[in-house]
């Protein structure tokens, strides 16, 4: 038919495939994947590749002739894990990667003779398996990560995934206490007892720095670009969720601190906003610095304008309208708590839930319409 031959009917075709060997089945598939893969990857088309990957682990490491190909198809895996991940099919982007790992696996010393691929497939597919919930697979890619590892550095993204792991799972403490002595390492370490001296000591010498900076000089600092003073923002900014749950408020009021002050002497970071927004509203409303506190939450928003991310950008609205709702008109002003929630239900933020809560309280305070109320409520 159209110059192609078809099977009559399914069942003949399944007839067929099941007369072959098992051994021929693998190796068919092997040579048919990798026919349409040099084809995907020459045309540039993404569902051929899908397509071509996926009959390349049909047939299995079995299949692989030599230590060369077995590296070529773990790479092919890679790419096609990373379209699936773009698409946001993770569970078929984590069977890629576990794919590529596998054929990898042939070579006793893969994580030496392969080092770059081992590290980058066993990253992404922990990040799958995160997403996915599938703990037990996490645990055991992160710990291959931690084990193999040839710096500090290249475990950053399996700690980062194992913290949130454990406060996600009600392991508080333990998340803390990793990260905590990650900080440790990376010369960022917090004060062990934050007493009320300790938080007048690091607010004393934030105030002694800024004071010194105008806002367009601050605009003017280059983005951040030290990866391990990268991950110890994140790090401090997952610590502030980590103490929240426990209730530990002293540490906190310290981590945006030390945020600005990585910040001015590295440059800003995607979370420097937020620090400024938080900054500026414990000025504020805490230290009753009104103008000061408000001129740092307007100096966030216009920083978190210039960061191209967007991924932290409910956090700097939600703490910035703290201190925008007691200077600017209430019932405009609370609005910004809206754009924090809907900013948040576009990256995944969790601050979804705090601005959609204090929104929604305030609209009672501001004195909005009782029924404007309950569908807003029931909106978010």
């Amino acid at each position: 038919r159209n110059g192609k031959f078809y099977f009559m009917h399914d069942k003949l075709q399944e007839a067929a495939y099941s007369k072959m060997k098992p051994e021929e089945r693998c190796l068919h598939h092997n040579r048919y994947g990798l026919a349409l893969g040099f084809v995907a990857v020459r045309e540039r088309d993404d569902r051929l590749l899908l397509t071509a990957v996926t009959q390349i682990n049909h047939g299995g490491p079995q299949a692989v002739i030599d230590d060369e190909q077995a590296v070529v198809v773990a790479n092919l895996n890679l790419d096609a894990g990373k379209k699936a991940m773009y698409m946001s099919d993770f569970f078929a982007a984590h069977s890629f990667f576990e794919h590529g790992i596998s054929y990898l696996r042939l070579r006793r010393e893969y994580w030496n003779e392969h080092y770059d691929l081992s590290l980058e497939l066993f990253n992404l597919a922990a990040k799958c398996a995160f997403m996915n919930a599938e703990h037990d697979s996490l645990k055991m890619l992160t710990d291959q990560i931690m084990h193999n590892a040839k710096c500090f550095e290249d475990k950053f993204q399996a700690i980062s995934v194992t913290v949130t792991l454990l406060n996600w799972s009600g392991n508080v403490p333990a998340a803390v206490e990793l990260i905590r002595t990650t900080l440790s390492s990376l010369d960022e370490e917090l004060p062990s007892a934050v007493t009320p001296t300790v938080v007048k000591k690091h607010l004393d010498n934030t105030k002694k720095q800024l004071a010194l900076l105008s806002d367009d000089t601050l605009l003017s600092y280059l983005a951040m670009v030290d990866p391990s003073k990268i991950f110890a923002v994140e790090l401090l900014v997952k610590l502030y969720g980590s103490l929240t749950l426990i209730g530990e408020r002293a540490t906190q009021r310290i981590i945006p601190l030390r945020v600005i002050q990585i910040s001015l002497t590295y440059g800003m970071s995607p979370h420097s906003p937020s620090a400024f927004a938080q900054h500026g509203s414990y000025l504020a409303l805490i230290e009753d610095e009104f103008e000061e506190g408000y001129r740092y939450v307007k100096f966030a928003l216009s920083l978190m304008k210039k960061i191209p991310s967007r991924a932290h950008d409910s956090t700097t609205m939600f703490w910035s309208t703290h201190t925008r709702i007691h200077i600017e008109p209430m019932q405009s002003s609370i609005e910004c708590y809206l754009d924090a929630y809907k900013a948040a239900m576009k990256s995944g933020n969790t601050y979804a839930v705090s601005s959609s809560s204090v929104y929604n309280n305030c609209c009672l305070w501001s004195g909005k319409e009782l029924n404007a109320v309950v569908d807003s409520m029931k909106d978010t």
